[in-house]
């Protein structure tokens, strides 16, 4: 047998082995689409049994920070005390107060002491209504309390909607726009109507603060409105968070939250209730928010300029105003807006007062 002969018959064809790593990302792969169509097929059935769930969503109140409410100075607070008002005798609230700088520190035997010295001044206060899941403790939101007070010299009360931190009692559309009015109520009384108070929502708080706004359409006291991240209705706020990405191309997503919503009795129609505002208003929104996407606050916007210019023809609501204040590529998401520079001095160009 020749060399060339011998040559070929050494040569074997081995067979196509496919390497490790991609057998086991093909393998991972198949386990995330099958948990995908699982959760696909559940979801909607568990809805449809379960409607309450949504309700759960929509206010996250379950989880909590473990925060000491009652020693904010722990959280490096200066100036801000915390105690509780009783809605009625299985509510109670929990509320920080940010002091304004512009009230000394005198010594307080009780509460009732307290709210004398320290809430019955003719400084504007702003009450702040948080969103969804946690508490006033979220670290975003007691520095932005913490902005507002020290930037603006006004007093800032900061509290938790009941079953949300150390509130008790059980959420509801209704129970939270009842609270908010509580507050309000609260305040304005202490101080025989003598002192403007502002709203400022963020996210599911905006929602709060806007009916509560509508409510108070004659109150003289009401120095406007500011709402961070609004959304058009609770509705669209799901279809549009970016979870939902995942789900509202499937036929039953619509139909099926939409119901569930209905039936606890949650709406947060934020786009109607803005029609019937008597206040000035401002939207804030940052275009890079995947939570609630920056086109609610353009709509809002629309609708409320077109709301204006029928309320001047008709000459009603003649306090209604409506601007916004947009960030682009800043990096503020849903959440840091706050951290804005030039925030509250643009604030006070179009809404607060500026002779503190």
């Amino acid at each position: 047998m020749d060399e060339s002969s011998s040559d070929q018959e050494l040569i074997v064809e081995m067979p196509h082995v496919q390497p490790k790593t991609t057998s086991i990302m093909i393998k991972i792969g198949l386990v995330i689409a099958g948990l995908y169509i699982l959760i696909s097929i559940l979801i909607p059935i568990i809805l449809l049994i379960y409607p309450i769930i949504i309700k759960h969503v929509v206010f996250l109140n379950m989880l909590k920070t473990q925060t000491n409410f009652t020693q904010p100075e722990t959280l490096g607070l200066n100036r801000v005390s915390n105690f509780y008002l009783n809605v009625d005798n299985q509510v109670s609230l929990g509320i920080w107060h940010f002091r304004s700088p512009l009230i000394k520190d005198e010594f307080f035997l009780n509460d009732e002491d307290y709210f004398q010295k320290y809430l019955t001044s003719n400084i504007p206060i702003i009450i702040y209504f948080h969103g969804n899941a946690y508490d006033r403790s979220l670290l975003t939101r007691r520095e932005l309390c913490q902005k507002l007070r020290d930037e603006l010299k006004y007093d800032v009360i900061a509290y938790d909607y009941r079953g949300f931190g150390d509130s008790k009692g059980e959420p509801t559309e209704h129970n939270l726009i009842k609270d908010a009015r509580f507050i309000y109520d609260w305040l304005k009384k202490l101080n025989n109507g003598r002192r403007k108070i502002y709203l400022w929502g963020h996210s599911l708080g905006s929602a709060v603060a806007c009916q509560l706004a509508v409510q108070l359409s004659q109150d003289k006291n009401l120095g406007g409105i500011i709402m961070e991240a609004p959304f058009m209705n609770i509705h669209q706020a799901l279809l549009t968070h970016w979870i939902s990405l995942f789900f509202r191309w499937q036929p039953w997503f619509y139909s099926i939250t939409e119901k569930a919503l209905r039936k606890n009795k949650l709406s947060f129609e934020t786009r109607n209730h803005l029609l019937k505002l008597d206040c000035p208003c401002i939207l804030i929104h940052s275009d890079d928010d995947l939570t609630v996407p920056y086109i609610h606050s353009k709509q809002l916007l629309q609708i409320g300029l077109n709301a204006h210019t029928d309320n001047k023809q008709k000459k009603k609501l003649f306090h209604f105003t409506i601007d916004m204040i947009s960030y682009h590529r800043s990096g503020y998401g849903h959440r840091l807006i706050y951290q804005a520079p030039k925030l509250t001095s643009t604030l006070k160009h179009i809404i607060f007062d500026e002779d503190l």
